[in-house]
């Protein structure tokens, strides 16, 4: 899969926005992300016509997006307008006035808006299984999702522009609410309901509320990807949700997104009712990542999207020709038997284990520790992030005994897995120098007393002391009494 340049204008009920992506298409990072609050919908609850001022806005937004994404040699580009546009009385007229600008706009049906939506949580998760929420201005998508596919979708007008319908409301006066709303769109069984799966959240209010539950309960890191929260967090948080000066007080919730977290809150928590999720998981994926996912093939949907990021940032980044597949391999026969989870997450860790030989020796371990909690990994959840920084953090430092911080976001078992991952993957490094030119010459195996390393070939002469040590290091790990080179 080669590596592409891409942007998405998303002209929303809130924002234009315009975001660029580069990297391989099954796992693209967003590389220059800008936004116009516009507030295209504020005419949804008047007399529904985009007014002069906010028209001449929306398209001196669309005309720098489309000038910057060329300078930026994007590969591909696409413009689409959501619900304000369709809904306005002469949303027409953005979409011809942009035309005469040389910027071709796609309006967005309610269903295609739904569809990018859930293609958006399965491009970061392929084998999610639940339910997707899009809470956008002008409308809310629901969609169940399973198997990579996905199934009854409907659009409904609940946007957060449309929120105070709401005011007044109990939780089950909302659920409620839903339920009629959505028997009017598709009839009472068009929308099968589901209770104890994920409910997947899309949309800048709902990304709002999982940044304060984080600040509320003390949460360690700030990547809100595949943050997850119980169930009844919208109702335990209803107080403070409401109160302005604590919002305020918090930090942690910009000044233009605390007069709508009250409705994005009460909505989530009528949704809460009616789906009776096991769980809540934020989401930074969407539209706009829905839209790329689309247009790749079905074999290319099936690619692990941290695996491809992985490999692509480790070539990137590596000293010499990529080998981190090779890695993985090598060291595979060590942990036969092991989960398909561990076992992606372990392979994750060989491909990025040489992405940080540019920072000074005393410094790598901690960088490492950073690229794997801190980076735009996708597919991945707090727990993963933590396991691979385990790994990598063990290669550059050597250490059995990890940062405090990994305990509060994975299992000790999972910890203590990841560290002899890196034990491995740290003695493959010295072997060969991490040229990987001694892996097809080399293997690792063990006769439940005696952990072996066997050399063949030219990799005979690559024995030293500071290998056996390593060697002896991985044994001990295992559980071996002894570890000897055969060469």
């Amino acid at each position: 899969m080669k590596a592409v340049r891409q942007a998405v204008i998303d002209i929303g009920s809130n924002t234009v926005r315009l975001v660029v992506y580069a990297g391989l298409p099954r796992a693209p990072l967003p590389i220059y992300n800008e936004k116009s609050r516009v507030k295209l919908g504020a005419c949804l609850a008047g007399d529904g016509i985009i007014d002069k001022a906010t028209m001449k806005k929306a398209l001196a937004a669309l005309a720098r997006f489309e000038t910057l994404a060329r300078a930026m040699k994007v590969d591909t580009m696409r413009v689409v307008a959501t619900a304000a546009t369709r809904e306005a009385k002469n949303g027409h007229e953005l979409v011809e006035k942009a035309a005469a600008l040389g910027i071709h706009v796609e309006v967005l049906d309610g269903d295609a808006e739904a569809t990018a939506a859930g293609f958006g949580i399965l491009s970061d998760n392929p084998h999610a299984n639940g339910y997707v929420g899009d809470l956008g201005g002008g409308s809310l998508e629901l969609i169940r999702i399973s198997d990579g596919k996905l199934g009854t979708r409907v659009s409904l007008p609940l946007g957060t522009l449309r929120h105070d319908i709401l005011k007044g409301k109990t939780t089950k006066q909302i659920t409620q609410m839903l339920r009629d709303d959505i028997a009017k769109a598709m009839g009472k069984a068009g929308f099968p309901i589901e209770t104890g799966l994920p409910f997947y959240m899309i949309g800048g209010s709902w990304r709002t509320f999982a940044r304060l539950h984080m600040h509320h309960s003390g949460y360690p890191l700030t990547i809100l990807s595949n943050y997850e929260m119980p169930a009844d967090a919208p109702e335990m948080m209803m107080a403070m949700v409401n109160d302005k000066d604590a919002l305020t007080r918090s930090n942690v919730v910009a000044t233009g997104r605390i007069s709508a977290l009250p409705g994005a809150n009460a909505l989530l928590a009528g949704i809460s009712g009616l789906l009776k999720p096991s769980k809540l998981v934020t989401s930074i994926y969407g539209l706009r990542e829905g839209l790329l996912f689309e247009q790749l093939t079905p074999a290319e949907r099936q690619d692990d999207p941290l695996i491809a990021a992985a490999r692509f940032e480790g070539e990137r980044l590596g000293r010499f020709p990529f080998h981190g597949d090779a890695l993985a391999q090598w060291i595979a026969p060590v942990f036969a038997g092991q989960s398909p989870n561990d076992a992606r997450l372990c392979r994750a860790a060989c491909l990025l284990s040489d992405s940080v030989w540019n920072v000074n020796p005393e410094y790598r371990a901690d960088h490492a520790l950073d690229l794997a909690l801190d980076g735009s990994w996708p597919g991945v959840n707090a727990s993963d992030r933590a396991v691979i920084a385990a790994a990598l953090w063990t290669v550059h430092a050597g250490k059995r005994t990890l940062p405090e911080m990994l305990t509060a976001l994975a299992t000790p078992g999972a910890l203590a897995q990841a560290v002899i991952w890196g034990l491995a993957i740290r003695l493959a490094h010295r072997l060969d120098g991490g040229t990987g030119g001694a892996l097809a010459d080399s293997r690792i195996d063990g006769d439940g007393t005696t952990l072996r390393l066997h050399l063949t070939g030219s990799a005979v002469r690559l024995q030293s002391n500071s290998v056996q040590r390593r060697l002896q290091a991985l044994g001990e790990a295992l559980g071996y009494a002894q570890a000897e080179i055969l060469g």
